[in-house]
């Protein structure tokens, strides 16, 4: 599952270098909030650095924006309930109007209030997906031998 994950983050990352939308930043935040895996801050390094190169930027800059920013949104966990569609969208909100201020993108608030409306519903499917293995390996695990 996760290699399939890893593929999808570098597909995101080839069309993110041809559109202005953070297609990436939206399924790595998406999949931290759901999962909260330690491999996706690898992800988010190799993705970030995948896009600086595609993107012809200094090397390490996207990475360490995504890194930062998902530690900053893991740390929200303790204050706030994270795995709800409000902070979905407002994180994603902030988070992709700093991106884009950050690395001098065009129509900032547009395109923040598309990204907000496309990691909600990346959530929702998600949380179907999680909630699905989930079941299918309670499932699993209650087969005897």
């Amino acid at each position: 599952m996760w290699l399939i994950l890893a593929l999808i983050l570098f597909f995101l990352s080839f069309l993110e270098a041809i559109t202005t939308l953070p297609l990436v930043f939206i399924v790595l935040l998406c999949l931290t909030i759901v999962f909260k895996r330690s491999m996706l801050f690898a992800l988010a390094f190799f993705t970030g650095l995948f896009l600086d190169i595609f993107q012809l930027r200094n090397l390490g800059q996207t990475s360490l924006f995504f890194i930062v920013f998902l530690i900053i949104v893991l740390l929200y966990e303790r204050k706030f309930e994270i795995k709800t569609k409000p902070f979905v969208f407002i994180s994603t909100f902030v988070g992709a109007l700093f991106y884009l201020l950050l690395f001098n993108y065009d129509y900032v608030l547009a395109q923040a209030l598309v990204s907000s409306v496309l990691a909600v519903l990346t959530f929702k499917y998600l949380i179907k997906f999680s909630k699905s293995a989930d079941s299918e390996s309670t499932a699993i695990s209650k087969i005897k031998y």
